[in-house]
């Protein structure tokens, strides 16, 4: 009876670490592929007239997201001994997320200057800060998800993904340095790994989803699933219209597009995320759609009544 309880428990433990780890996997693999196309990102954001100064500022702005990893260890670390480990993994990775999406999106120094530069270290800042905080999550996440007799074993898993994180983003380097002209390379080529990341963990997400949904939000399963379906629906539908789409406008506009989308709509999730991890409610997002839209309505008025003084 109890080889059989371990056995069973040894299923979804072994599904919880692979989960994890592929999750480590990615948010490792963001922060290291900068360093990989150093280079490139040194001359596109950090012109001056030495190149080696350029270089030594792109390294410098890489070293700078080690700053942040203590805080995030302990503010996002705190947050996971509160609200569980799932909830502190999900905050980091989509932490990273977002500073990587500053990133493959940013504008170069040639077009708006020295604001290029600052967007580059405010994302490797938030970058470093959304490591600090999953190194430590993800491996007690590791270890408490481990049998008895595994727990190294599975903490190393840890470390595991990071080191094919590091081959994952070398042989993004290799490939796109030796088989992309110069120009291409820093025009857009650079920016594909990120573009990478950001889908990658897109996807993530989004099989991750419905677990949480059913163990955290205490939805049905048929309507979690039924969410993922919806958006497996959207991909397929979407993604060829927006090719087409960019295909008639140019890629550049319908890349900004969705990221300024994205941006727009992961504020208010991480809204409600922290309104429900705070109150341990869960009607507090309605409370808060509520507010806006009582604040949007009163606003409304205000400006028909201005406007039609004015009139």
């Amino acid at each position: 009876m109890p080889q059989r309880w371990q056995v069973q428990r040894r299923k979804p433990a072994r599904k919880a670490v692979v989960a994890a780890s592929i999750g480590n996997g990615l948010e490792w693999f963001d922060l290291v592929v900068y360093g990989t196309f150093a280079v490139t990102i040194s001359r596109l954001f950090f012109p001056t007239e030495n190149e080696t100064a350029s270089l030594l500022l792109a390294f410098a702005s890489f070293g700078v997201s080690f700053i942040m990893r203590p805080l995030g260890a302990i503010v996002i670390g705190r947050y996971a001994d509160k609200a569980g480990r799932k909830a502190g993994l999900m905050l980091s990775i989509g932490l990273m997320f977002i500073g990587t999406l500053l990133i493959a999106v940013a504008p170069t120094a040639a077009t708006i200057g020295v604001a290029a530069t600052i967007i580059i270290v405010l994302a490797r800042l938030l970058q470093g800060f959304s490591t600090g905080g999953e190194f430590g999550t993800a491996t007690a996440f590791h270890i408490e998800y481990a049998p008895v007799r595994k727990k190294a074993f599975y903490g190393s898993w840890q470390a595991a993904t990071q080191g094919a994180a590091i081959i994952l983003a070398g042989l993004f380097g290799f490939v796109l340095n030796n088989y992309l002209s110069t120009q291409s390379l820093e025009s857009w080529g650079w920016r594909i790994p990120f573009i990478f990341a950001l889908a990658s963990v897109a996807i993530y997400l989004a099989l991750y989803m419905p677990t949480y949904a059913i163990v955290n939000l205490e939805m049905s399963t048929a309507a979690a699933f039924i969410s993922t379906l919806i958006f497996g629906a959207v991909m397929v539908v979407g993604a060829p219209s927006v090719g087409n789409l960019a295909d008639k406008v140019g890629p550049v506009k319908v890349m900004t597009w969705a990221a300024v989308g994205t941006l727009v709509v992961a504020l208010p999730l991480f809204i409600l995320t922290w309104l429900i991890a705070t109150t341990g409610s869960l009607l507090a997002p309605s409370y808060y759609l509520f507010a806006i839209a009582a604040m949007s309505l009163a606003s409304l008025i205000i400006a028909r009544r201005v406007f039609c003084c004015q009139r």
